[in-house]
């Protein structure tokens, strides 16, 4: 949605310093801050260390524990981290891992109060995006193999992926 109304920005940022990274963040989090920019920024930064997970998530809690309290930015924005290692923890090797992975290392910027009003239309409840992110990974999983899931994540076309999708928006069109 924010794609066809003009409010998705997306902006990249070369390199692996955290200095240069954080910065990049912390811009988009003070401006994504003003109540004149509705809408959401991916900050992507393919070469901070795609390959380390937990380096990754050492800047993201740096940025929300320090620099967002610093600024004042608790209850204006948020960072939904999205990495190609993404683990919660506790999941090991779970399929719901793939609902916070991406080809490269990104920091999703959210305002609360656009988050608040997507939850009150689910009734209050946060977990049913998740959930049907989950449910719709389980599928694919079972339906096409966890090495298809892969392919999938990194945008590969399958056979039959098409169909499956496509089934799956005409129920969410009648729910």
């Amino acid at each position: 949605k924010p794609l066809r109304q003009n409010q998705l920005k997306v902006s990249v940022v070369r390199g692996n310093d955290d200095e240069t990274v954080a910065a990049a963040v912390v811009y988009e989090l003070i401006a994504r801050s003003d109540e004149q920019h509705d809408g959401t920024t991916v900050v992507v930064a393919p070469e901070f260390y795609p390959d380390d997970f937990v380096r990754y998530m050492d800047l993201v809690q740096y940025i929300e524990d320090d620099v967002m309290e610093e600024h004042d930015l608790h209850g204006l924005v948020q960072i939904a981290p999205f990495h190609p290692k993404f683990a919660f923890a506790g999941s090991g090797d779970g399929i719901d891992n793939y609902t916070n992975r991406s080809p490269y290392p990104m920091f999703h910027i959210l305002r609360e109060n656009e988050v608040g009003l997507a939850v009150d239309k689910l009734g209050g409840d946060a977990s049913k995006v998740w959930q049907r992110n989950v449910d719709l990974l389980e599928g694919m999983d079972k339906k096409f193999g966890r090495d298809d899931v892969k392919k999938i994540m990194k945008g590969e076309s399958l056979d039959g992926l098409k169909e499956m999708l496509r089934d799956l928006r005409g129920y969410s069109e009648k729910s």
